[in-house]
């Protein structure tokens, strides 16, 4: 019979083995229930779907069963050297199945290190992610997620056109993407702005099409880094405040044929003519988040002919309002903000959107000053006056329409092409309202676009005093404060929060909805987030056409979260809804609060349902 220290020693070696193969990366991720997991946070339902990339996961999942698999054949090894009974001849097969079984682990491990060196290498070489295809496990540098994204929510970003990961991507759309501060237009504009970004008039085109500064803008097949579209095969159009960029191929992106996933890079550094930098000179992209802004998408074989029309407006047409409500207009899909967005001021300047007020007591029609802006991930246009009416209570000035006017809205509909739906791009852009392919709006909702789509309009009165009721928040998903419903939350579940009533689009922005995490400061430039609203109708619904909105959702999307059982930390994520919120009536989330939670001026603050003076602590594991 073997000796008893012997059998100890085979048990440890087991162990250790056992050890080996749950610790590594390449086995874990095919162990148990933690597989869905791990392969939403690895990507293999939809992230970077470039040939390495591909190749790898295919790899790092062959390389973990096969580790599985020899894992078995050790413990059935083990188990059949222990009940030999101590016949020679089984003692000496299982010897030999155990060291076979051992050399076959070394040699997968091996393999996985090297194909992870030269993947990782190639992906570098191509332009791709680099050191994340397979990853360094969640919670260690990257996680496995692709970087140069934290930019978007926690970063400069603001949003962007397509989304990232976005499938089904139409070949004639545009790229748009939005800074939260002023960009020098150089920076993506090759050879452009004349030392002068805040006067456009020496830009001459401006509006239409300049060529893009490709040495900072990379528009790529993914892989095919080297192939990035160049500066006469690209044309860029921004808006006055600079801070929204619309990039249009000249030749439509993919193929007829097959689907294409595409690469866009916006890099990082401090060199002026190969990184994209604030007006100020300084770069836009710094500390964590220094390596630029990279996402991807899948361009497929439709080209878009389908055109925009409007879904719900704001105020609601023939009814009686405070002065001070912003006009809102929600589109059918995202829309070209060069179409949509502008000032007016003095008789002069944007009309592709207009407004006009009569007094009720009689008098001549006026057009108010003021400006049109573009929110909420392109897909709502916001008339706000310059008219001061007062201040909320956050101390912010509110302002009016004019008082006891009928005010008349139109949303104008471009000159057509040779092409219809498409429309006529001019020497100063777009006469009218088009969507990311270039389609005019269909005014009367009828599928089609012809000479009698020329505006789209409705009427409201206001009255002579403001509305100032602050809003509220009425409920949360997850509930604030219900700890059972806040824990072991899918991966990908999506954070809400609906309010009383409808907000001005244009504040929900992640400056005022934010997500901290307590994830480590290596994945800084893996989590983002973005955030949009739905207008709801009085029963709670999405509306639609006719609908009269009177209250909204805020919705915060965001790189997937952490599996819980993949980190020693439990991961912690927090939703925050600043004061910068506001109503359609321009009043503050401020106090903040909600049904549950009624804060005041000395404890402003509500917490998971608690008041309290201080701000929200940082997430931390419980």
């Amino acid at each position: 019979m073997r000796p008893k220290g012997s059998l100890f020693g085979i048990v440890v070696l087991l162990v250790l083995v056992a050890g080996v193969a749950v610790s590594s990366p390449a086995l874990a991720q095919s162990v148990g229930a933690g597989l869905n997991a791990v392969g939403n946070a690895a990507g293999i339902a939809g992230g970077n779907n470039d040939i390495y990339t591909i190749i790898g996961r295919i790899i790092n999942i062959a390389l973990g069963f096969l580790g599985v698999i020899l894992l078995g054949l050790l413990m059935y090894s083990g188990y059949e050297w222990m009940t030999s009974g101590g016949d020679p001849k089984k003692v000496d097969t299982a010897k030999t199945r155990i060291r076979n079984a051992v050399i076959g682990l070394v040699v997968i491990m091996s393999a996985f290190a090297i194909t992870n060196f030269i993947l990782n290498a190639l992906l570098e070489a191509t332009g791709g992610s680099g050191g994340g295809i397979f990853g360094a496990g969640p919670g260690g540098s990257g996680g496995g997620f692709p970087g140069s994204s934290g930019s978007l929510g926690g970063g400069i970003i603001e949003s962007h056109i397509p989304a990232r990961d976005a499938t089904g991507v139409p070949r004639n759309t545009a790229i748009v993407i939005t800074f939260k501060e002023p960009i020098k237009i150089s920076s993506i504009i090759k050879d452009d702005d004349h030392g002068t970004p805040s006067d456009l008039t020496d830009d001459a085109t401006s509006n239409t099409t300049i060529g893009l500064n490709s040495d900072a803008v990379k528009v790529y097949v993914t892989g095919q880094r080297d192939h990035a579209l160049t500066t006469v095969q690209a044309r860029v159009r921004f808006t006055p405040d600079r801070k929204t960029f619309v990039i249009k191929p000249v030749d439509y992106l993919g193929s007829p044929t097959e689907n294409t996933n595409y690469t866009v890079e916006f890099l990082g550094g401090s060199s002026s003519g190969s990184s994209i930098l604030r007006e100020d000179g300084t770069p836009a992209f710094s500390g964590a988040f220094a390596s630029g802004y990279k996402w991807q998408f899948e361009v497929s074989t439709i080209v878009d002919l389908t055109p925009p029309h409007v879904t719900t407006v704001v105020p609601r047409a023939g009814g009686s309002f405070a002065p001070n409500i912003v006009v809102q207009v929600n589109f059918s899909e995202p829309i070209d903000p060069t179409s949509a967005a502008g000032i007016w001021h003095d008789g002069h300047g944007f009309t592709n959107l207009q407004l006009a007020a009569t007094p009720s007591a009689g008098g001549a029609a006026t057009r108010p000053n003021g400006e049109f802006k573009i929110s909420n991930n392109y897909q709502t246009v916001e008339f706000v006056s310059d008219l001061a009416c007062g201040t909320n209570s956050c101390g912010r000035t509110v302002y009016c329409l004019p008082t006891d006017n009928s005010v008349a809205v139109e949303v104008l509909s471009p000159t057509l092409s040779d092409t219809p739906p498409q429309a006529a791009l001019t020497a100063s852009g777009y006469d009218g309202v088009v969507d990311m392919a270039g389609n005019a709006l269909d005014t009367n909702n009828d599928g089609t676009v012809n000479a009698s789509d020329n505006r789209y309009g409705w009427t409201f009165g206001t009255t002579g005093a403001p509305n100032l009721t602050p809003p509220t928040i009425k409920s949360t998903s997850p509930s604030a404060g219900n700890l059972s419903e806040s824990s072991n939350l899918a991966v990908d579940r999506k954070p809400t929060a609906t309010f009383d009533s409808l907000l001005q689009s244009s504040t929900v922005n992640t400056d005022n909805v934010q997500m901290s995490t307590n994830e480590s400061a290596s994945m800084a430039d893996t989590f983002w987030w973005s955030v949009s609203q739905d207008p709801l109708n009085a029963s709670g619904a999405l509306a639609d056409i006719g609908d009269d909105v009177v209250a909204g959702r805020i919705d915060v999307d965001h790189r997937i979260f952490l599996p819980a059982s993949s980190t020693g930390a439990v991961p912690v994520y927090q939703t925050s809804f600043k004061s910068g919120l506001q109503n359609v009536y321009q009043n503050c989330f401020n106090p903040a609060g909600s049904d549950a939670c009624r804060a005041d001026a000395s404890n402003p603050n509500c917490c998971d349902g608690r008041v309290q003076p201080g701000g929200c602590a940082a997430p931390h594991s419980p």
